[in-house]
């Protein structure tokens, strides 16, 4: 008997034991599951923080200028396009009320259209919608003259049919694009008009006097 009693209260401690260890499961179980997700969450914030505070930026590029300068010219065939800030000191610059106009269109995404119409002396400039994009606006100034810098002041004897006849004429410019300063009252001589097609440069116009009595006498 005493022996039965002593095995029923080692089986009663052993179920009070187990019940103990279920209690302690059942109540630190979701706890243990809180803090874990909580430490979770902070190591996902660091990672995200630091993968921020790692990315290293460059140098910030300097900001463009919403135009191009194009530069053409009805007498010799040449032509150029220049960036802004590359535009030679000889050339002629946009007038600063275009250039304004310009930047504002840009920075209001806004189209060139009937815009220049209403504008008056633009000084031999005209401007043009390059393309319209998500980033503005962008467009082209473009200068129309006579000559380039490298043709004016260079003066040739060349042939100008006056609508009768072909006649000695001053042109200023390069051989054989240049234009008409003076028609002369000379008629072209089959024995110079060879010459005269490929153009008789002159060093300056002081000269002309002397070379046009060589051309006619």
């Amino acid at each position: 008997m005493a022996e039965q009693d002593k095995r029923n209260r080692r089986i009663r401690g052993l179920l009070w034991a187990g019940f103990v260890l279920l209690l302690i499961v059942v109540g630190l179980g979701p706890l243990l599951l809180v803090i874990s997700y909580t430490r979770d969450i902070s190591l996902v914030e660091l990672l995200h923080r630091g993968s921020h505070e790692e990315v290293e930026t460059g140098p910030e590029l300097p900001e463009r200028e919403p135009y191009l300068v194009q530069y053409l010219y009805r007498y010799c065939e040449h032509h150029a396009v220049y960036e802004p800030a590359s535009i030679p000191p000889d050339l002629e610059l946009p007038p600063a009320a275009l250039v304004e106009m310009v930047v504002a269109l840009h920075k209001n995404n806004t189209s060139v259209q009937n815009i220049m119409s209403f504008l008056k002396d633009t000084a031999g400039w005209f401007l043009a919608n390059m393309r319209v994009g998500s980033e503005g606006s962008y467009f082209t100034f473009t200068y129309i003259d006579d000559l380039c810098s490298d043709c004016k002041g260079r003066y040739y004897l060349g042939i100008f049919n006056d609508g009768v006849d072909d006649k000695i004429a001053v042109f200023e410019g390069r051989p054989p694009e240049g234009k008409i300063l003076k028609l002369t009252p000379y008629p072209v001589r089959d024995d110079i008009r060879e010459q005269l097609e490929e153009g008789v440069v002159l060093e300056s116009l002081d000269e002309l006097h002397d070379i046009l009595q060589e051309y006619t006498s």
